[in-house]
């Protein structure tokens, strides 16, 4: 939430953290009156321990002076050393102290603002608030802001808050309007949000953030062509103003606007062409969109321009694979260097896998373990499932029995060996490896689950599944995994009421094929088949040659 953008105001940090507070931490002003010999020594050990950068101990002798002393000059002193260090209730006091003393005192205001905001006391701090826009009115306002930059985004929020309270006591302040839009619209109040906007834009019509945010407004609100209207009339007023043509942009692709969000990245382009960070922006922003061309175009001049050419060669590649060119894809990935290279070259490898280049891959994979001895576990199992997917379990499994020989107690080896078994049909051995997982660790929730799952998937040894899956439930109670696998026991028990509760709390957090296989056969079984149909057609409707669901509509006889 930019709230220094919201007044127009540079951005600062804390109060404390200006000049004049922290050469007051460094060597704190003697004030021109007479103190008695404790006060004298606090001051003198406070000094001596700024001066070290001990500024809490600083800030413990500022105190005590302050409470004897009652200075102004010593209390403020002490005040945003307290909030500068993130002490805010003792800030949030002597702030008060120093109100006591000078009660019109802008900084004092500032400090006391602040610490109710972190504090989380917005209704206190509007009290401030309105102490202070009666005395400095929007100068006073525009500060404050600029001074809240620290706040974070839980602060912002809260000060946003407050400042949303002052607009019937001020209502010819434009800021507090925008603050009031901002505050109802993060409370989905988008009616109300776009009505105080307005009120902004009625007192200051150019007022950029205000401007910006009546479109998102207007988007939330189900108006998404009057949105883009909007923004489109914007561009037009404000031609090299680059927030309204991105957001423009942004809205354009997210309503399916795709032609003309190219037409605007390509003048975006060519209006800034020196400005490589922005087209890289605009690259991604368009390939995130689905605009491929475009952003390959753009990232192609880039990398011509030898413009950050690992980070544009990474999404040149993962463009290539959008659009299904797996060999430019390969070629670029190979080509990544720097932090990206690992992660780029097992994705090639991959590639070559999906390319049918099986010795091609193994020899790239093989390379990186002997680059990388210590991620050889790692690389092991992600070949395996490389091989498995495509349809080589027995390849997977040599890869994996290898992989063990040297590193018997790897979990992940162990883990995926015991996957790939379950594939071969070969009961015994998952179970020897997750049984070898769960001696090491009786807590693998994971390996609990697999076991669990593996014998009431084959109506084998039921009593013992439970006691798995009972385990692994109790370890991880929300994890859709492993309510599924109870779901799916409980109905192989014939518990089909306690299975269908299971089974759909597991569909809501991961509707996946499998599980929407296992929840639509007990919904079917229990007789609510118009649901079970529903759960087809959704997952049909995102997985359409799902195995999971056309079998089983074939074994029960269901049509859609």
């Amino acid at each position: 939430m930019p709230l220094c953008a919201l007044l127009l105001a540079g951005c600062a940090s804390h109060p404390a953290a200006t000049d004049s507070t922290a050469s007051a931490a460094a060597a704190p002003t003697a004030p021109a009156i007479d103190y008695d010999g404790a006060t004298l020594s606090n001051l003198l050990v406070a000094e001596v321990a700024a001066q070290r950068q001990a500024l809490d101990v600083t800030l413990g002798y500022y105190s005590q002076a302050a409470s004897s002393t009652h200075d102004p000059k010593v209390v403020s002193q002490a005040a945003q050393l307290a909030y500068y260090l993130e002490d805010y209730p003792q800030a949030l006091a002597l702030s008060q102290q120093w109100l006591t003393l000078q009660p019109d005192n802008e900084e004092a205001l500032d400090v006391a603002i602040l610490s109710q905001i972190s504090l989380k006391n917005p209704d206190a701090a509007a009290s401030y608030l309105d102490r202070l826009m009666s005395t400095q009115g929007q100068d006073g306002l525009i500060r404050l802001v600029s001074q809240a930059q620290g706040l974070g985004t839980d602060g912002n929020l809260q000060l946003v808050k407050a400042l949303a309270q002052l607009t019937d006591r001020y209502p010819d302040q434009a800021p507090l309007w925008y603050a009031r839009a901002l505050y109802e619209q993060q409370q989905e109040n988008y009616q109300a949000a776009l009505e105080a906007d307005e009120k902004a834009l009625d007192k200051m019509p150019d007022h950029e953030d205000a401007l910006l945010l009546k479109a998102q407004l207007l988007y939330s609100l189900g108006e998404s062509k009057k949105a883009l209207r909007h923004l489109k009339k914007l561009v037009r007023k404000y031609p090299d103003a680059r927030r309204p043509r991105i957001s423009y942009i942004r809205m354009l692709l997210a309503s399916g606007g795709t032609g003309e969000a190219e037409k605007q990245l390509n003048a975006m382009a060519s209006r800034f062409p020196d400005d490589l960070d922005l087209q890289f922006s605009l690259a991604l922003l368009a390939l995130e969109a689905g605009a491929d061309a475009n952003a390959e175009a753009q990232l192609k001049t880039l990398l011509a321009k030898d413009y950050r050419p690992d980070d544009v060669r990474l999404y040149l590649a993962q463009a290539a694979e959008q659009r299904g060119d797996l060999a430019a894809a390969t070629d670029y990935y190979l080509q990544v260097q720097g932090p990206h290279q690992l992660r780029a070259q097992v994705q090639a490898a991959r590639l070559l896998y999906q390319q049918g280049q099986t010795a091609k891959a193994h020899a790239q994979l093989a390379a990186l373990r002997a680059r990388h001895p210590e991620l050889a576990p790692g690389l092991l199992v992600s070949e395996a499932e490389m091989r498995n997917s495509h349809d080589d379990p027995q390849g997977a499994m040599a890869l994996l029995n290898e992989g063990l020989s040297q590193y018997p107690d790897n979990t992940d080896l162990r883990y995926s060996r015991a996957m790939v078994a379950e594939k071969l049909d070969n009961l015994p051995l998952l179970e020897a490896d997750l049984k070898h997982i769960l001696k090491a660790n009786p807590d693998d929730a994971s390996a609990l689950n697999a076991l669990g799952y593996t014998l009431a998937d084959r109506n084998l040894r039921l009593p013992e599944a439970e006691d798995y899956l009972r385990q692994a439930l109790a370890l991880r109670p929300r994890d859709p995994a492993i309510l599924d696998s109870m779901g799916w026991l409980l109905y192989r028990q014939g518990k089909l009421d306690e299975a269908r509760d299971y089974l759909r709390r597991a569909y809501e957090k991961f509707p996946d094929p499998e599980v929407a296989a296992h929840y639509s056969e007990v919904l079917w079984k229990v007789g609510a088949q118009n649901q079970a149909r529903q759960v087809w057609r959704d997952t049909l409707q995102t997985n359409p040659d799902s195995p999971y669901i056309t079998d089983l509509m074939q074994r029960l006889g269901a049509q859609l």
